[in-house]
């Protein structure tokens, strides 16, 4: 397999094995026709991406999508502080453009528009982009790339001074095609920001971030590598608590702005981390496998004294975590969701019934496995009165924790 971003063979280090698209859910007949996938990841040792081996079209993942931003209350507090700081932070104003790719259901949008700034939303996904149009805010359901990006340059006169983009950067397999798209719409003095987890999370066995619909798993290394492909430049990096850690780099028009510190204080960690050489990627395997042999084990022990386990809220990485550790309904009573979309339907490859948070109430499980993790302080205060009534909350990434 050749890296993506510079063609290099890449070496494999990590398999979760066959996996199922952990974001389609399934009605009980759609469950004898489920399909699985490898998933497997591998590392370039030319340019430091690390990035699936194989990869399942963008098509059948994105285009009719279950996952909407606005479920999480964290989440929305999050982008309506990303939209304060970076209009501060860009000097944007009511004459400025916003331009978000993967825009979802506009969430992070409509707090740019409530502060007066122009706004344009790019989503694949048909029936997010229609929820979001209803909602307000303009989208365009559409993958983004290089021939999308003259189109709306050239038809639409679209130039942006910010450029933004959640959880994207690493879903999209022709990486370089989409580096080139946003050059092309960045105003000269503008500025494209992207968060995504770090790789960071990987080595600290955050392993569950790793499902199909993530390609890439980025260092600051290799996306400095990346950019210069398309003649862009990283000016600044910051780490926000997304996702159980994630990284928002900065990227302008070379020599637009100065490249600060934290850009260059990041790299010489990564480097000294070892980064940049197989090794410390290899160490995965034992990390995820001691941590599995945790969990079971505390699960066996659990039904054993004849205690009830439900699992809270199924996320992408929850059913990662599910699948990976074989933990089915001989572990788990319940799952339930607050989606509606997904409530009804199966967990894909654990085929787990998912039910409304009410049935928490109603069955009052001993003990609650959180799968959203990187939320869990929040899921831990939305269920006060549950903690308060003796209940017990299992935190299972990055080290198990029990509440």
């Amino acid at each position: 397999m050749r890296c993506r971003s510079c063609n290099y063979d890449i070496t494999p280090f990590f398999s979760l094995g066959e996996m199922p698209l952990v974001n389609s859910f399934l009605t009980q007949e759609e469950i004898a026709m489920e399909e699985k996938f490898d998933l497997s990841i591998g590392f370039c040792p030319k340019c430091y991406l690390v990035q699936l081996i194989n990869i399942v079209s963008p098509e059948r993942l994105f285009r009719d999508y279950i996952y909407f931003s606005a479920t999480s209350k964290f989440f929305l507090e999050h982008c309506r502080k990303t939209a304060k700081d970076l209009t501060k932070k860009l000097n944007l104003n009511s004459k400025s453009l916003v331009l978000e790719i993967a825009s979802n259901d506009g969430s992070q949008l409509k707090f740019f528009q409530d502060i007066g700034i122009k706004i344009l939303g790019i989503d694949p996904a048909v029936n997010i982009a229609e929820l979001a149009n209803k909602n307000g805010i303009p989208t365009l359901p559409e993958f983004f790339g290089y021939d999308f990006a003259k189109k709306l340059k050239e038809n639409q006169n679209v130039e942006a001074d910010l450029i933004f983009g959640a959880n994207v950067l690493a879903h999209v397999p022709e990486i370089i095609d989409f580096v080139r798209g946003v050059k092309v719409v960045l105003k000269q003095k503008g500025t494209a920001v992207f968060e995504f987890p770090y790789l960071k999370g990987l080595i600290e066995k955050k392993f569950d971030t790793i499902y199909h619909e993530h390609v890439f798993y980025y260092s600051l290394i290799a996306l400095k590598n990346l950019f210069q492909k398309a003649d862009l430049e990283i000016y600044d990096v910051e780490m926000t608590p997304m996702q159980g850690g994630s990284l928002r780099i900065f990227i302008s028009h070379p020599g637009s702005y100065g490249i600060t510190e934290n850009v260059k204080n990041l790299i010489a960690e990564e480097i000294k981390t070892g980064f940049d050489k197989i090794e410390i990627y290899q160490e995965l395997n034992k990390n995820i496998q001691d941590l599995k042999n945790k969990l079971m084990n505390l699960l066996d022990e659990i039904k054993k004294a004849g205690k009830k386990v439900a699992a809270y809220s199924a996320p992408a990485k929850g059913n990662i975590l599910l699948n990976y550790f074989g933990i089915d309904e001989n572990y788990i009573d319940f799952i339930v969701d607050k989606a509606e979309s997904k409530q009804g339907l199966y967990t894909p490859g654990t085929h787990l019934l998912v039910y409304p948070p009410e049935k928490i109430n109603q069955d009052k499980p001993d003990y609650l496995l959180v799968l959203c993790w990187n939320i869990a302080d929040e899921i831990v205060d939305q269920l006060k009165s549950y903690h308060d009534a003796g209940g017990k909350f299992i935190i299972p990434v990055p080290d198990i924790k029990i509440l």
